[in-house]
């Protein structure tokens, strides 16, 4: 059985809505509210009658009870008679009002953990609940409406904070335009509303929002806007343009990194200038966790998110030049110094979060730190970037292998991979366990419904096929490795060669190994009992070296040819 109490009280059972007499509504409401807990009879008397009771109003209760079991069926142990009345054993989620309470108070434990996105979602499901007013056709329980009403409105306003801080603020202005002219002396949507309206681009209306509540509010109430809406315009007249949030979306299917993500949040908030460094193998997800962080991050960094790809290669001066444009500068100043002096001055003191994606060397970070005093900045590449001062440096592993199987069921089936899971863990161990390789392999097996998981081990299992495979669409592990290999010096390039055909031993001169190490084409081994270090490639290293020992020989014989 379920009570629906946000909108016409009702008592819905496996076949729909059972009948119950109007009475008898009141008195299941006021259980409905207590649920698991008695309720006293006189309790359920000025539920009935707020008023005036009749002398006979405990007898009636009692028949109301009685028509309520009668109604409940086969369930109706579930309404128990106690001191000093009445309980009604259901569970929270059984009863509208409770569950929506319960999910606003999960959301409300979310936002403070940053999780923005959690919130919003949270709270749209338990805002979906409510069929209109609350308690409906039951007089008696005026003050509980009132009560309910008021967690309605404090939720929306929270999912409106949680919506703002994921961005996409106009597309708010309609919706808070409409809560202001229903609520014309609430000031948090208000506040909501010219928040939405200067990042949006449009402060004079934000300033016109503020008057118009001004004027309602000393008109009517003879008040003067409260301390955070005088805040709010401060904020807006003496605020620059909104930054442009250019935040790539975070995938659904995005999985683990659970302790890496909790250690980049908390450290871009624990410092005036915070650069966090996100490092790891191409394909380890480094840019994903920095997005998906990025969106947890957002209440906290309410100027905006910039994002911009370094592509390894790109100069400083470029990259200055889209930043500042992020930033409103139409037209950037032509040098260097003047492009990092401009951006310093506008991202001093501003909240705004910065992901510098796919970074190579510190030289080319260093001019893009942008001006103390609010800022964060994360920053992610194959390189550890050691040298960065006062960064904190976040390192990527492959996923465990129980976030691989996970990775690997959210995108190709929970029920593929539970029927096959010996061949789902040779999957993802053939992928390397990085994500990228996973999510290619799953995005192909979800393309393949007549294939086995088995079919697609035997296609990786070959070396020469292995990186083909786990290519589709976008998705493709070769790009980052050929990146890194590019950045290799000729030297090293030789010895990586030599990965190919298993001839690399541990006689290659230090430099050169550790030139591999830095661009993540080789591991570090320490053996436990001598402690002596090893070295090896991983296994889509190794097909990557075999690629390109295949190409150099076509290419010679090609060459002897003609």
């Amino acid at each position: 059985m379920r009570v629906r109490l946000l909108g016409p009280v009702e008592l819905c059972g496996e076949h729909g809505t059972v009948p119950v007499g109007p009475r008898a509504r009141a008195v299941l409401a006021a259980l409905a509210l207590d649920a698991g807990r008695p309720v006293g009879v006189q309790r359920l008397v000025r539920a009935v009658w707020p008023r005036t009771p009749p002398a006979t109003a405990v007898t009636q209760i009692q028949g109301c009870v009685s028509a309520l079991r009668r109604a409940f069926g086969p369930a109706r142990e579930l309404l128990v008679t106690c001191s000093p009345g009445y309980l009604l054993a259901l569970d929270a989620d059984a009863v509208d009002a409770l569950d929506f309470a319960r999910k606003a108070g999960l959301a409300r434990t979310a936002a403070r953990r940053g999780d923005d996105e959690r919130a919003a979602l949270l709270l749209r499901q338990a805002l979906g609940g409510w069929r209109g007013p609350a308690l409906e056709g039951v007089p008696g329980l005026y003050a509980e409406a009132a009560q309910l009403e008021e967690q309605r409105l404090l939720a929306l306003e929270a999912r409106i904070e949680a919506d703002l801080a994921r961005g996409g603020a106009a597309e708010l202005v309609p919706e808070l335009t409409a809560l202001c002219a229903g609520h014309p002396l609430r000031e948090r949507f208000h506040g909501q509303l010219m928040t939405a309206l200067a990042r949006s681009g449009r402060r004079p209306a934000a300033l016109e929002a503020y008057r118009r509540l001004r004027d309602a509010l000393v008109g009517e109430l003879g008040l003067e806007p409260g301390p955070e809406l005088r805040r709010i315009q401060r904020d807006v007249l003496a605020g620059p343009e909104p930054a442009e949030t250019t935040l790539p979306y975070d995938p659904a299917d995005f999985t683990g990194r659970t302790a890496e993500t909790l250690r980049v949040t908390e450290a871009v908030t624990s410092s005036a200038l915070p650069i966090v460094v996100i490092s790891g193998r191409p394909g380890a997800g480094a840019t994903a966790l920095a997005v998906h962080a990025a969106h947890q991050l957002r209440r906290r960094f309410p100027d905006g998110c910039l994002y911009t790809d370094l592509h390894f290669t790109a100069e400083p001066l470029e990259v200055l030049g889209r930043l500042l444009r992020m930033l409103g500068v139409a037209e950037p100043p032509p040098g260097r110094a003047e492009r990092a002096e401009l951006y310093r001055a506008r991202t001093r003191g501003r909240r705004l979060l910065i992901i510098l994606n796919d970074a190579s060397a510190e030289r080319q970070v260093l001019p893009l730190l942008p001006g103390g005093g609010g800022p964060g900045v994360l920053v992610t590449g194959r390189s550890r970037l050691s040298a960065l001062p006062g960064a904190v440096h976040v390192e990527l592993e492959p996923l465990p292998p129980e976030d691989a199987l996970e990775l690997l069921a959210r995108v190709a089936g929970y029920a593929r991979v539970a029927a096959e899971p010996e061949a789902a863990l040779r999957l993802v161990e053939l992928c390397d366990r990085l994500p990228l390789a996973v999510r290619a392999a799953a995005a192909r097996l979800a393309g393949k419904p007549h294939w086995r998981l088995a079919d697609l081990v035997f296609r990786l299992a070959d070396e020469d096929r292995r990186l083909g495979e786990l290519a589709h669409g976008d998705l493709d592990v070769r790009p980052g490795l050929a990146a890194s290999h590019a950045r290799l010096s000729a030297r090293a390039r030789r010895v990586f060669a030599r990965l190919a055909d298993g001839s690399f031993d541990r006689g290659e001169p230090d430099d050169l190994l550790e030139e591999l190490v830095d661009a993540r084409l080789l591991e570090v081994v320490r053996c436990e009992d001598s402690g002596r270090m090893s070295f090896r490639p991983p296994g889509l290293v190794r097909c990557f070296a075999r690629e390109l020992t295949a190409r150099t020989e076509v290419g010679n014989t090609t060459d002897e040819r003609s």
